[in-house]
């Protein structure tokens, strides 16, 4: 079993950020929480299958073999379903590098879950088949790339200092300026914040938010014995209370309670 996170070839680091990888055999039919974090994705489920359930809107749907993930602003519940064997690797774009691969605004998939096959092309079946059928993880890796530099030679909108901005809010989403940001891509405020939204799907100030959130989480889950109060501060949060407030909009439940939640998910249940 595996739950791997590979980085990218050279030629594909200013678009990809790294490649997921989980393979697991067993039961794993539980719900696993999946708050909302900052990415997109192109998701090749090769062996097995995943449902999504919206506790919002109480709503189930199967996601298709081939999947991209828009980006999302809620939390969802997924469920694995397998036979035997889940396999699948997920290709976890850049900011801004999804609206480049597809050529439409990502705003268009904000919070969906949407056929990759319908979107782009049926040649993905084909790719999802070789990758199910690779005799290894690293033939896996080189099937995806293979795909992905062939549709990376043929691409047709150039990377903009919005994807750079996007970069820099996903790994240090410190509260700057709107007007500090729109200088740093020569623009104005309004058109830095209708640009950034069409590239990176949603606005600058609730990306930088859902970033903050969920590195807050993930570095509790790393370093428990530090609290709240204390990663809160780390993190630029006012207080404890505001920290709540965001796990509330992008979890649904207080802190405590969904470290508790995610630390069910099946990578860790089996130590992976």
């Amino acid at each position: 079993m595996i739950f791997r996170k590979v980085p990218p070839c050279p030629a594909l680091q200013s678009f990809v950020r790294y490649y997921l990888l989980v393979n697991l055999y067993g039961d794993f039919n539980h719900l696993t929480p999946y708050p909302a974090r900052a990415e997109q994705a192109l998701v090749f489920f090769a062996r097995g299958y995943i449902q999504a359930y919206d506790p919002l809107t109480q709503t189930a749907s199967k996601i298709a073999a081939t999947a991209l993930f828009g980006q999302q602003v809620s939390r969802l519940d997924f469920q694995v379903f397998a036979q035997t064997e889940y396999l699948m690797l997920m290709i976890v774009f850049q900011p801004g590098a999804m609206y480049r691969f597809l050529g439409f605004s990502s705003q268009e998939l904000t919070r969906e879950f949407c056929d990759a096959e319908s979107v782009i092309s049926s040649e993905l079946q084909s790719v999802n088949d070789q990758i199910a059928n690779a005799r290894d993880y690293a033939q896996m890796i080189h099937r995806a790339e293979t795909y992905l530099l062939g549709k990376l030679s043929r691409l047709k909108i150039d990377l903009h200092p919005i994807d750079r901005i996007g970069q820099l809010l996903l790994h240090n989403p410190s509260p700057f300026s709107l007007d500090w940001l729109a200088g740093q891509a020569n623009l104005s405020p309004r058109q830095f914040e209708r640009k950034f939204t069409d590239r990176i799907g949603i606005g600058p100030k609730l990306y930088s938010r859902i970033s903050r959130f969920f590195l807050t989480l993930d570095y509790k889950e790393r370093h428990p014995n530090v609290d709240w109060l204390t990663i809160a501060l780390h993190f630029g949060y006012t207080d404890y209370y505001h920290l709540v407030k965001d796990f509330k909009q992008f979890a649904h439940v207080r802190p405590n309670l969904m470290l508790h939640e995610y630390s069910q998910r099946p990578e860790i249940i089996v130590n992976l």
